[in-house]
């Protein structure tokens, strides 16, 4: 089950009451989701969704204001066998008033026209506003979000996205304007011809989901998010762990070389009484970092010091070979 399925999932157990926040949530899920036909002049009014309990919802508030109840079928979906696709028929009855009342179709000098938009009457109240949202959400929201069991080694998906995809420019653009109400920053893109409205920002994403009281689903994706968090953090120490041990290695590898050029040729004993310690202590120790070289050292000195002293038996090397020691 997907994290955007259990969210619509909490969201229709969350109360929606009143009048307008009914409207606003109906007319939200016929625009987002339905279908509009004509059978022998009149109007069969469908919503297509893969939400199993959206019937309950949508056929209590029909029953509620409008008396009859709608139809519930499951669709055979050939091209897909990861859901169940379910069709909601409204009665042809009172089809019209339904789409009167919610915004969807309004008369305009006389002439029965589609509001491809979201009607400013609809959600005239805040609690209509987030009714409608929810609706949307219900309807139309996708996500990239996947919640991971950790405990194995699967890597996390990349970033956060939440989008909703729609039929109509005006209704992206109304969508923007009412999202913006509640200060949530979305944008539009297009995708197979239908305008996209999408969110990228954790945070504004954690305060969608609270607006449409999917409370769980923010907690869960808080928690997948300082996972995420501490696991980068690891890597990123992990990482540089590796790169100074890489480091360290590599230049051990160079002051080896040296030394033993040097043994070659004019033998340790060559060197300055110091230098020849630090040969020695570094043959007898290829892997230690300066800092350990530093505490076998006989006499008192600094990590800088040991540096100094191991690239002087460095250059003698290189002045004796004739050419640069990798």
């Amino acid at each position: 089950m997907s994290f955007a399925y259990e969210a619509k999932q909490e969201i229709l157990k969350s109360k929606i009451e009143g009048d307008t926040d009914c409207i606003a949530f109906l007319s939200a899920v016929i625009k987002c989701a339905g279908v509009i036909g004509l059978v022998k002049g009149k109007k069969i009014l469908e919503i297509y969704t893969e939400v199993t309990n959206l019937y309950e919802k949508i056929n209590a508030i029909i029953k509620q204001y409008y008396g009859v109840e709608c139809e519930l079928e499951v669709i055979e979906d050939s091209l897909s066998d990861k859901f169940t696709r379910y069709k909601i028929t409204i009665p042809e009855e009172v089809s019209n008033e339904i789409l009167n009342d919610t915004g969807i179709m309004k008369y305009q000098d006389d002439i029965l026209q589609v509001n491809n938009g979201i009607d400013e009457y609809v959600i005239n109240e805040d609690s209509a506003k987030i009714a409608y949202i929810k609706g949307a959400f219900i309807a139309c929201a996708t996500s990239n979000i996947v919640i991971k069991n950790y405990n194995n080694n699967t890597r996390a998906s990349s970033g956060y996205h939440l989008e909703f995809v729609f039929s109509f420019d005006k209704l992206a653009e109304d969508f923007v304007k009412l999202l913006s109400y509640f200060n949530i920053k979305a944008k539009i893109t297009v995708r197979k011809n239908n305008p996209l409205v999408y969110i990228k920002e954790y945070q504004l994403i954690c305060d969608t989901l609270a607006l449409v009281e999917a409370v769980s689903s923010v907690l869960k994706l808080q928690n997948e998010a300082a996972i995420r968090d501490l696991r980068n953090n690891v890597n990123r120490q992990t990482n540089c762990i590796n790169a100074n041990l890489n480091k360290t290695v590599n230049a051990s590898v160079k002051q080896l070389n040296a030394i033993k050029i040097i043994q070659d040729t004019v033998g340790i004993e060559s060197l300055e009484d110091n230098l020849q310690e630090l040969c020695l202590l570094r043959l007898a120790n290829p892997d230690e970092s300066l800092d350990s070289l530093k505490n076998l050292y006989s006499c008192k000195i600094s990590k800088s010091g040991i540096n100094h002293r191991l690239n002087k038996i460095i250059s003698i090397a290189e002045n004796i070979k004739g050419s640069k020691i990798e």
